[in-house]
């Protein structure tokens, strides 16, 4: 989950990115004028290569950004229905009489402050992994508050309402620790970027020379090149970042007002 990728900023990376592509297009004329010096000599198989590159480039470009988008549609779809499941497990409560009633409706208000917790700090380790234990706590501490009622011979009904609605809320809550903690593999970010830096490098061995007009080009070719791939990454890790997953964390915040 903290990888070097994943943890480094998304803009650092592409501006390494960027970076890379005018230096890689760069030292691809130098090996050019270094080791071929005849510029009239027939270059078709190296421009085929370099048509493949380009082709590689972007294939590698829209997988990674369909792995990203699915990975946002995912976390969205997982905060929502937490929201919906702890929702629906505070209103099980009510079955319940107001002394049992008060101190599920306690437990619960301490749980949905962790969940919030563990939203703003995705990006805080410490903090992260805190919430996570105090919501695991505060979960053991319900389930058995209702294995304890349903023990009781008047509180069965209220038991058996209680009891599936908090087990689909916990089984929520491991659905979406696994569901952030899965990410896009760092070997297709290496691969993205790696094709990405050869593709310049065969662009600068295979260029005559470079004018002001072909600068130009290269660097908007770099600016937008490393744009997309910021888009990328960026919508990778909706968490953070400039494009992130408000709306079910929105609905998660809501649930204060049930209080």
């Amino acid at each position: 989950m903290y990888s070097l990728v994943n943890r480094t900023d998304a803009l650092a990376l592409c501006l390494v990115l960027f970076c890379g592509i005018l230096l890689t297009a760069t030292l691809g004329r130098w090996c050019n004028k270094r080791w071929r010096g005849d510029a009239h000599e027939l270059k078709g198989g190296v421009n085929s290569l370099l048509s493949a590159l380009f082709a590689l480039s972007g294939l590698t470009l829209a997988f990674t950004f369909g792995m990203s988008g699915n990975r946002m549609e995912n976390v969205r779809g997982v905060v929502r229905q937490e929201a919906n499941d702890i929702s629906s497990a505070i209103r099980r409560a009510e079955f319940y009489p107001d002394s049992v009633r008060e101190k599920f409706r306690a437990d619960f208000k301490e749980y949905v402050e962790a969940v919030i917790h563990f939203y703003e700090n995705a990006t805080n380790r410490t903090q992260l992994y805190k919430a996570i234990e105090d919501a695991n706590k505060i979960g053991e501490r319900l389930w058995t508050r209702v294995a304890q009622q349903s023990k009781q011979p008047n509180m069965l009904i209220p038991s058996n309402q209680m009891t599936p609605a908090l087990d689909k809320m916990l089984d929520s809550a491991t659905t979406r620790i696994t569901v952030l903690k899965s990410k896009v593999p760092d070997l297709v970010i290496y691969m993205l970027f790696i094709c990405v830096l050869a593709t310049c490098f065969i662009g600068g061995f295979t260029s005559s020379a470079f004018h002001y007009k072909d600068w130009i080009i290269i660097t908007g070719f770099a600016i937008i090149t490393s744009m997309v791939v910021y888009t990328t990454l960026d919508l990778a890790r909706p968490m953070r970042g400039i494009i992130k997953e408000t709306a079910g964390k929105e609905a998660i915040v809501e649930l204060r007002k049930m209080f």
